[in-house]
């Protein structure tokens, strides 16, 4: 059962995060001591705050995360714990805990956060490719809205029309990056996206690598944060895990994967979902998912360049979000042509 308590936790400094973590265990570990406890905070996220609290002697760790400042504005957090257990009952997700007024307190999985090195693995990328095509069999009946192009206009729709911080909206406009222009790119994406007719599923949206772990041990990864899980178009999920090869700081897209590893990956993935051997998914099928997944790659670019913005706007986070939002946007029109004119006999 999820505990809902009526905490909330001042996550702008540490004291404040590590004091309102100690609280919230006091409910979600009652037999833990308080003056055994540890904390561990992880630096990897650029949307939230997060502490791991462990008990001294038992080994065990939780996570409590602390809502980034603003976030509600873009992100459904009610659909975020929904999902969590919908997720974590078919195996593919963290068990969550509790619910406080500003965040969640969840499981830690052991293992170790992803990097590009890893994904170049095959054991690595099989067992992602696996544990994406069990998620994407989930049947959720809770929502029947496609996100992949709502959200866009959602974000775009609170978006400031000025941003607060006049050189930042200088060198928007400076790129062609005003509201204005961003809507019309969303208007001719739908339009080619929805030519495509690509499947409904349930999806993560948000792999990027540090979002993926992997337990050398077990040699199995999972994935975790489920903020932006939602119905989207089965192609965007792994569309999305690909560009995120390129990283969000030094952001590289040399790192975008090969034809000759989408292939495999997408073969891998297909034999799972579809519960056959690798060999019988057909070079046929394979070419039409290729051309779906790099033509999905754009909505990718355009939702986390206009997030990025968002962020600008709001976050309280070191991170530089107006130039990551420029680069995704830039890739994006760097790729439209080349992508929009793939094709497959089927389309």
């Amino acid at each position: 059962m999820v505990l809902e308590l009526s905490i909330e936790v001042n996550g702008s400094t540490y004291e404040g995060l590590e004091k309102g973590a100690r609280e919230i265990v006091k409910h979600v570990r009652p037999d833990w001591k308080d003056t055994e406890l540890t904390f561990k905070t992880y630096t990897d996220g650029i949307t939230n705050k997060l502490i791991g609290v462990c008990g001294e002697n038992n080994g065990d760790q939780v996570l409590v995360r602390v809502y980034g400042n603003k976030t509600e504005l873009f992100i459904d957090r009610s659909a975020e714990t929904r999902n969590m257990q919908i997720l974590h009952k078919a195996g593919c997700g963290t068990e969550l805990y509790a619910i406080f007024k500003n965040g969640l307190c969840y499981e830690f999985i052991k293992g170790k956060p992803l990097e590009y090195e890893d994904i170049l693995k095959e054991e690595i990328w099989r067992s992602i490719a696996k544990k994406m095509a069990t998620m994407h069999k989930i049947k959720d009946n809770s929502s029947e809205v496609n996100v992949c192009i709502s959200r866009l206009h959602q974000f775009l729709d609170i978006m400031p029309d000025v941003m607060t911080d006049a050189e930042k909206q200088k060198r928007l406009n400076a790129l062609g990056f005003t509201k204005e222009n961003i809507c019309k790119l969303i208007d001719e994406l739908e339009n080619h996206l929805k030519a495509l007719h690509c499947p409904t599923v349930l999806c993560h949206n948000d792999l990027l690598l540090p979002n993926i772990v992997w337990n050398d041990t077990k040699k199995d990864s999972n994935f975790i944060d489920y903020e932006y899980a939602a119905l989207n178009y089965q192609p965007v999920d792994i569309a999305n895990h690909f560009n995120e090869f390129a990283g969000a700081e030094n952001v590289d897209y040399q790192k975008y994967p090969s034809k000759e590893y989408q292939v495999e990956w997408l073969r891998c993935y297909l034999a799972h979902y579809n519960e056959v051997s690798e060999a019988s998914v057909s070079d046929d099928e394979i070419e039409l998912w290729y051309v779906w997944v790099n033509k999905c790659c754009l909505p990718s670019h355009l939702l986390w360049g206009i997030w990025a913005f968002l962020q600008a706007e709001h976050s309280s986070i070191d991170f530089n979000f107006l130039e990551y939002g420029v680069t995704r946007l830039q890739e994006y029109q760097k790729r439209k042509d080349e992508v929009f004119s793939l094709s497959h006999s089927n389309q």
